[in-house]
């Protein structure tokens, strides 16, 4: 049974399920599997899914990606600083924008609720009011939870600065009748109104709080809250002793890395963004690496040769659909399609093929027609084709962007300039010899290399080697009887009777 379908059976029908994003830097695939974690059990339970934004978080640093004009803003909430690009109503939205329409790309059905309008139209009010009546049992829990002491004077409330507009240099003096009395650093003195977007609760207070709000049942979150003494025991005794509530059922992720380089993380500058990987693999595919790993499984994605067989992987999975084979595999390719699965296995050109294929020739039209020749395409279906020109894009952006070197080449219109030595044409003019007697298959083409570099006495990578040369200019090059087999037999044969 699929992991998602395991957690839905552990919940009533029709659960509200929660995910979380904070808008403070480029929202990557980290923050895309905890909502993906969500919506897949929203998938298998029919439930409710909703991303709460943290909008409302301050700038906690001058990020790397940030000018120095933003170091202004730290303590700010996101809400409020301004837009890096000028195109979006604020920092939190510039960020949160691009991920949502990746969501939509994405086929994602949620709700979103912002936290700075959560606060500002008073939906916090009454368990800021809980929590800050119980200040002393709420101080308790976090002591007892995490082992630090913390100070006398702490409340379970940050004011936001009516002077400085900033979150953290207030220390509260009181708390009575909806107000927080509070100093800060600048030297303001003032009062937040709980009711209204004046301030926040702190993380360990505002989690349990917005769980008890909307009614949360299910929520996937990090390893890092789920850590002994962290937010997860903490929010779990607020919600179970303050609120007087049942916490939501904990699905707990481990993180996705970037392979080389570490957990991925906006402050760090270890990213790979929604936008990009969709660009790069497409919205299935993107779903598939989620679906196909279970939640508290570590994921190490590699934009390099990984996504070769991360495609290869996908297309094999789908292959299993439509031949009524493993059920595991079949539910994972069900949660990874973006809407309806299709009514018939779809035809499609390997996405490494297309590598090939879409450095050797710049026309759709021409590579649908090659494929068709060598028999991956048997007849010229319109939704087919459609998917093929998508896949085709993802591979240029992969090519132009992440591709390593190795994978990367380019076809010479014209013999090159290089020297091909008697040995090396010796071995063409046998090749060439037999050319029009064999099938021209990707198999096939391969072994005459070896039979006819026997022949004529040349050493298998010589000859290997003389075939890039001439083609490309250079002494490697893709496996040969695949490329080979995907030019035309009368371009190879020409080339190869100007080269000896």
């Amino acid at each position: 049974m699929h992991w998602a379908d395991v957690e839905a059976e552990e919940l009533d029908p029709e659960p509200h399920i929660a995910t979380g994003v904070a808008p403070s830097g480029p929202i990557h695939l980290g923050g895309l599997k905890e909502l993906l974690t969500g919506e897949a059990i929203k998938r298998s339970s029919n439930g409710e899914l909703t991303l709460i934004v943290d909008s409302f978080d301050p700038l906690r640093k001058l990020y790397p990606f940030l000018d120095e004009g933003y170091e202004k803003y730290i303590g700010m909430p996101l809400s409020e600083i301004p837009c890096p690009c000028g195109d979006h109503e604020s920092y939190s939205e510039h960020y949160l924008q691009p991920f949502l329409e990746g969501l939509d790309r994405l086929g994602v059905d949620v709700k979103v609720e912002k936290a700075h309008e959560m606060y500002s139209e008073g939906r916090y009010e009454r368990a800021t009011e809980k929590i800050l009546n119980c200040k002393e049992e709420v101080k308790s829990i976090i002591e007892g939870k995490t082992g630090r002491e913390l100070p006398k004077t702490w409340y379970p409330y940050n004011p936001l600065c009516g002077g400085c507009g900033t979150f953290g240099s207030t220390e509260v003096i009181d708390f009575e009748d909806h107000y927080v009395k509070y100093e800060c650093e600048c030297g303001h003195e003032g009062r937040a109104d709980i009711r209204s977007d004046d301030g926040k609760l702190p993380w360990r207070c505002d989690w349990p709080a917005r769980w008890w709000i909307l009614g949360v049942k299910c929520e996937p979150f990090g390893k890092d809250h789920a850590a002994s003494g962290g937010s997860w025991d903490t929010g779990k005794a607020i919600i179970e002793d303050v609120l007087e509530d049942d916490p939501p059922n904990p699905v707990i992720y481990e993180w996705v890395h970037l392979k080389g380089e570490g957990p991925m993380s906006s402050s760090k500058g270890v990213v790979v963004t929604v936008e990009e990987s969709i660009s790069m693999i497409g919205p299935e595919a993107v779903r598939f690496l989620m679906m196909k790993n279970k939640p508290n499984t570590q994921i190490d994605f590699d934009t390099g040769l990984g996504i070769l067989d991360l495609m290869d992987d996908f297309d094999e999975h789908e292959e299993i659909y439509f031949e009524d084979g493993d059920e595991d595999k079949t539910r994972i390719y069900e949660l990874s399609q973006v809407e309806d699965v299709p009514d018939e296995k779809p035809q499609r050109i390997p996405y490494r093929h297309l590598v090939n294929l879409i450095q050797i020739y710049d026309d759709p039209e021409k590579i649908w027609e090659v494929a068709q020749e060598t028999g991956q395409i048997t007849e010229d279906k319109e939704k087919d084709f459609e998917r093929f020109e998508k896949r085709a894009e993802h591979v240029k952006f992969w090519l132009e962007n992440y591709a390593p070197d190795m994978v990367k080449f380019s076809l010479k219109k014209e013999l090159p300039e290089i020297e091909v030595d008697e040995e090396e044409k010796n071995f063409l003019r046998a090749y060439l010899n037999e050319l029009d007697k064999v099938e021209w298959k990707s198999e096939r083409l391969h072994q005459l290399v070896h039979e006819c570099a026997e022949e004529v006495d040349i050493q298998k990578g010589k000859a290997f080697r003389s075939f890039y040369k001439i083609l490309l200019g250079d002494k490697k090059g893709p496996r040969l009887g695949r490329f080979l087999s995907q030019l035309e037999r009368d371009f190879v044969k020409e080339r190869m009777n100007e080269a000896v």
